[in-house]
């Protein structure tokens, strides 16, 4: 009995006092996916407004030839690119985007640009259960 007394007495002495001093790091949002589609005359994109965070942005392109676009901030600094699609493909790009509002224009003149409105940051993954 005694022996069974100390090797318990060991073994939480070997546990350490600090083990709930850590606090967890917020885990960043769940990604969510954004798609839309560029014709001759415009982008189109669907959500146009969200929460800030991780997004997966996929594009097809209806137009009759290939088209690049670029996701720009209110002040024309790009934010991510989709390099030349070319027609009836997808392009696709993933990126972290804060909020604010944005704009997704085309390399070809006349396709009119889409608007993005971001507001603020997504909750959480945290607490999901079963993601990647």
């Amino acid at each position: 009995m005694i022996v069974l007394l100390g090797a318990t007495a060991m073994t939480l002495a070997g546990c350490g006092g600090s083990a709930g001093t850590y606090e967890n790091q917020p885990r960043t949002p769940q990604p969510i996916d954004i798609t839309g589609s560029v014709n001759n005359s415009r982008v189109l994109i669907s959500p146009s407004a969200f929460g800030a965070g991780p997004i997966s942005l996929e594009v097809t392109n209806a137009a009759s030839q290939s088209v690049s676009l670029t996701v720009q901030d209110q002040n024309g600094h790009p934010l991510a690119d989709l390099q030349s699609i070319n027609p009836d493909t997808v392009g696709e790009v993933k990126f972290d985007i804060g909020p604010g509002d944005y704009l997704v224009t085309a390399s070809q003149p006349g396709i009119h640009p889409a608007e993005l409105h971001v507001g603020n940051e997504r909750p959480s993954a945290a607490n999901d259960v079963l993601q990647p």
